[in-house]
């Protein structure tokens, strides 16, 4: 099992450096497009588009590995006030609901990859993209996010990180 865990979170945290090299070209094609717009130099008509798309897959390729490190946004109002054995049950619930939205998420965005993989569509803007590339990012990411959450379990953590009353009234 701590094999499998320790793939799932080589695999995350390759992906949120994939992330990381994404935001670094988005920063130097941003300064390019608007230093040449500036100094009255050629334009990448491709700017834009690529942008879009690369915050798109950034949004994905992070996803696994804000779940793994407890990035995600959390309201523990609730969790101060419950006593401990109630807490764990709530917190075992939200990481279950939490999972299977994820595959759910993971299967209908898989099901438009592959849809789009074998009719050959194309998204035609600056530049024509086949329309996969669009979705390629989306099933991986809701996939092994959905894991991620499941993985607290084997781990014997907590979802929330500390307990809540650790850092209540903060």
């Amino acid at each position: 099992m701590s094999a499998a865990l320790s793939l799932l979170d080589a695999l995350s945290k390759l992906m949120f450096w994939i992330a990381c090299a994404l935001v670094v070209m988005i920063v130097c094609v941003v300064t390019y497009d608007v230093a040449s717009r500036n100094l009255g130099l050629p334009t990448a008509i491709w700017a834009v588009n690529s942008v879009e798309y690369a915050m798109l897959h950034i949004t994905f390729l992070c996803f696994p590995w804000l779940v793994r490190t407890r990035g995600h946004v959390c309201v523990e109002v609730l969790l101060t006030y419950l006593p401990a054995g109630l807490r764990r049950l709530w917190q075992a619930g939200l990481q279950i609901l939490a999972a299977l939205i994820a595959f759910y998420l993971m299967y209908h965005s898989g099901k438009s990859f592959f849809e789009v993989l074998t009719d050959g569509s194309y998204e035609v803007r600056a530049f024509d993209a086949p329309m996969w590339m669009l979705y390629a990012s989306m099933p991986l990411g809701f996939g092994l996010g959905a894991l991620q959450f499941l993985s607290f379990f084997p781990r014997h953590e907590s979802f929330y990180g500390a307990p809540p009353e650790a850092h209540a009234g903060l």
